[in-house]
C-alpha cells in the first residue's frame, strides 16, 4: 500500500517450484505403492546405512516407494531395484491424481461418510494410495484424507497442478469466497477480482479490496487468505484513521525494527497475523508461497496490530 489518498499497493507474494520431476524404476511399479520426492541428494544403497551404493540421484527427483520402512530408513525402487534412503530425504506425494468432473462431495468415508467439504468440478486432487473402495477413491484435500466417488472423477497426469481450475469458480463465487474468508473482520467489503498478476491493494475510497486470481485460481489457497487478510488490514487502518493515517504511518515506522521504508506494511502483515495468516507454507500443488512482506513481529508492533484490530489507535500513535 502506497501513501497516496486511495491507499493503492503491490504486495509481495511468490511461488517457489518444486524440483523437476523424473520417474524411476521398472513400469512393473504400480501407482497403488508409494510415491516420493526426494529432498535432498540421495545416495540409495541395497542395506540401510551400511549397504553397496547402486546409484545417486539429485534433489527433486522422484522415486515409487515398496511400502517398506525401518529404522528411519525408507526402501524404493531404484533403476529396477530394492534400495535403501533416509526417510528425512523423501517427500511423499501424489501416487496419481484425478480432476473433478462436476461437483462432488469429499467424505470421511466411502459412500455414507460424512461430509467434509465439497469440492468444485475441475479441482484436482492427489492420492497417496489410490485406494478404490466401492467405486470411491481415496483422495487428499486442504490437508485432510477422504473419499469421492469415481464416478465424479477422470484421470489426470502425475503433472497436474493440484487445486481448482479455471472452471472451479466464477469471478463472482471467487470474489465470495474470499470475501466470506475475511468477514470476520471486514464485513461487508467487496473483493473486485483483477487479471493483473501480483496485483493486490486495498482502497479507502471507496473501500475495497482488489487481488488478481491469475495463477490462483483456488479462493481457499492459504496464500490468497493472507494476502486478503493484509488488505482488509488496510482497511482497518482506514476506519481506525479516516482522515488519514500519516501519524500511523509515521509510528508503524518507527518501530519497525527493518527500517526498510514499510512499516505500515509489516504493520498489516502482523495484523494478518493475528487474524489468522500463515505467510509462508506450501500450497496444495506442492509449492511452496511467501505472502506479504516478511519479517516476525515486535512486541511494539503486535501491540499496535491489537490496539488497531479493537479499533482503538495505538498509544503513541
Amino acid at each position: 500500500m502506497s501513501g497516496d489518498a486511495h491507499g493503492s499497493e503491490q504486495d509481495a507474494t511468490q511461488a517457489e517450484e518444486p524440483g523437476e520431476v523424473q520417474l524411476s524404476g521398472k513400469s512393473s511399479v504400480t501407482s497403488s505403492k508409494p510415491r516420493f520426492l526426494t529432498t535432498a541428494s540421495i545416495t540409495p544403497r541395497s542395506g540401510k546405512s551400511s549397504g553397496a551404493k547402486l546409484g545417486s540421484a539429485s534433489k527433486g527427483y522422484a522415486v515409487w516407494g515398496t511400502g517398506k520402512t525401518s529404522a528411519g530408513h525408507t526402501q524404493i525402487k531404484f533403476f529396477g531395484k530394492n534400495a535403501w534412503v533416509k526417510s528425512n530425504q523423501l517427500k511423499r506425494v501424489a501416487a496419481a491424481n484425478y480432476t473433478t468432473t462436476r461437483g462432488t462431495k469429499f467424505r470421511s468415508q466411502a459412500a455414507a461418510g460424512k461430509t467434509l467439504a465439497t469440492l468444485p468440478r475441475d479441482y484436482t486432487v492427489g492420492t497417496l494410495t489410490n485406494a478404490n473402495k466401492n467405486m470411491w477413491i481415496q483422495v487428499q484435500y486442504q490437508g485432510k484424507t477422504g473419499w469421492v466417488a469415481s464416478r465424479d472423477l477422470k484421470g489426470a497426469s502425475l503433472s497436474a497442478a493440484a487445486g481448482a481450475g479455471t472452471k472451479s469458480y466464477s469471478n463472482a463465487a471467487w470474489s465470495q469466497k474470499v470475501q466470506s474468508n475475511i468477514g470476520k473482520y471486514c464485513p461487508s467489503i467487496p473483493v473486485r477480482v483483477s487479471k493483473v498478476k501480483g496485483e493486490y491493494y486495498a482502497e479507502s475510497i471507496p473501500r475495497r479490496i482488489t487481488l488478481s486470481r491469475v495463477g490462483n485460481n483456488d479462493p481457499d489457497a492459504a496464500n490468497i487468505k493472507a494476502v486478503a487478510l493484509h488488505e482488509c488490514a488496510h482497511i482497518l487502518q482506514f476506519t481506525v484513521y479516516p482522515s488519514g493515517f500519516a501519524k500511523l504511518t509515521a509510528y508503524a515506522d518507527r518501530i519497525n525494527p527493518r527500517r526498510d521504508g514499510r512499516g505500515i506494511e509489516h504493520l498489516a502483515d502482523c495484523m494478518s497475523d493475528k487474524m489468522g495468516a500463515k505467510r509462508t507454507g506450501t500450497l496444495s500443488n506442492g509449492n511452496s508461497y511467501i505472502a506479504g512482506y516478511q519479517g516476525k513481529c515486535t512486541s511494539a508492533q503486535n501491540q499496535a496490530a491489537s490496539a488497531l484490530l479493537a479499533g482503538k489507535r495505538p498509544a503513541g500513535a
